[in-house]
């Protein structure tokens, strides 16, 4: 990261008073003090959660490569990295799996510049071939870091907080067609329960409906460490929509600080058009508000996926435009096929597919 500012002011400066902090890899001693901090940080995600560090060592067999900012022996910041080996040699991305956002929380803009500092340190280490950071949409205006590449992503988050009745506040965020699917479920006869058991009614629909637009589908060791990492009704609820006994749609959503995220809908293709997946979001967002959370996010989107962010904005998701800003170390990999890029490094983001040379990002 060079020039600009942060909160205003200017970076040269920040890093000289940045000297005051040291900035440390996350040790088991701190984790207790580490997971206050970032569960009382008003920016934090569930991607920054000690649970989904674990959860991501154990699915992906990574290595945590966390910086946390120490002033007076206090946390003032942490910066969740995570480290893959792989053929061209070490890939970080904070964070990686499926755009998982990571970035800097800290207390104080003189702490984020120390941390900032640091991942530029650990960006430029021997052995490291390419790292990325993905922008969280809390903070769309936060710094820029180190990069050759940048690739903007609109992530949606719907405010939930509020007085009164929450299905009331809820129809009121809603747009008019949200509404008409909300009450085409009902006259349906569409039902929606928390079912934390159901995973495998998940995985089913994720595939089919994944497999059908040529996605990328998620693996079976997904939706077994979930339940294995996280705590059911806690850290998240997986709704299940229903007509009479058939399961049509289904959805996995976490929890963490003030947020809930919309992680994993799935719809059974032939009963779409009795919109369950709408009676699914009117009971789980409403939920949400009854557990005092602030927002509901939709996560992210390519610029271009304009109907799924129209989507997103239906049910009252505000746009927020984030980054991910990627550097690379060894021109190599800009030269491999995008496939031995994915299998490479599973799960890791390593370098924009339209960076690649010509005949490499569309192979495989």
């Amino acid at each position: 990261m060079t020039g600009g500012s942060i909160c205003g002011v200017p970076t040269a400066d920040l890093r000289r008073l940045a000297g005051a902090i040291e900035v440390v890899k996350l040790s088991a001693d701190r984790d207790a003090a580490v997971e206050r901090f970032v569960e009382g940080h008003a920016q934090a995600l569930l991607y920054h959660s000690l649970r989904f560090r674990d959860f991501l060592v154990d699915l992906l067999g990574c290595q945590p490569l966390y910086g946390v900012a120490i002033a007076s022996d206090e946390v003032v910041g942490v910066m969740p990295v995570m480290s893959a080996a792989g053929p061209y040699g070490r890939v970080l991305n904070s964070l990686p799996f499926f755009g998982s956002n990571g970035g800097i929380l800290a207390k104080s803009p003189t702490a984020c510049a120390a941390l900032a500092t640091w991942y530029d340190g650990q960006a430029a280490s021997d052995g490291v071939a390419a790292s990325t950071v993905v922008g969280n949409p809390l903070d769309p205006d936060g710094i820029s870091f180190v990069h050759d590449f940048v690739d903007a992503r609109v992530g949606c988050m719907t405010p939930l907080a509020g007085d009164g009745d929450p299905g009331a506040r809820l129809l009121s965020l809603i747009d008019g067609s949200a509404r008409r699917n909300v009450a085409k479920a009902d006259r349906c006869g569409v039902t929606v329960e928390v079912d934390n058991d159901a995973f495998g009614v998940l995985a089913d629909f994720h595939r089919a409906g994944m497999e059908a637009i040529g996605g990328r589908v998620k693996t079976p060791a997904f939706f077994e460490a979930v339940p294995r990492c996280f705590r059911a009704g806690v850290d998240y609820d997986l709704y299940v929509a229903r007509l009479g006994d058939e399961v049509v749609a289904t959805l996995l959503v976490f929890f963490y600080g003030a947020v809930a995220e919309y992680y994993m809908p799935a719809t059974a293709p032939e009963r779409r058009s009795e919109q369950p997946m709408a009676a699914v979001l009117q009971r789980a967002m409403a939920d949400a508000m009854d557990r005092g959370l602030a927002w509901w996010n939709w996560g992210g989107s390519w610029v271009t996926q304009e109907n799924l962010i129209r989507f997103k904005t239906k049910w009252g998701g505000q746009p927020r435009e984030y980054r991910y800003w990627t550097q690379v170390n060894d021109d190599n990999l800009l030269s491999a096929q995008s496939h031995a890029l994915l299998e490479g490094y599973p799960g890791f983001f390593v370098a924009p597919f339209s960076s690649l040379r010509p005949g490499q990002e569309s192979a495989g």
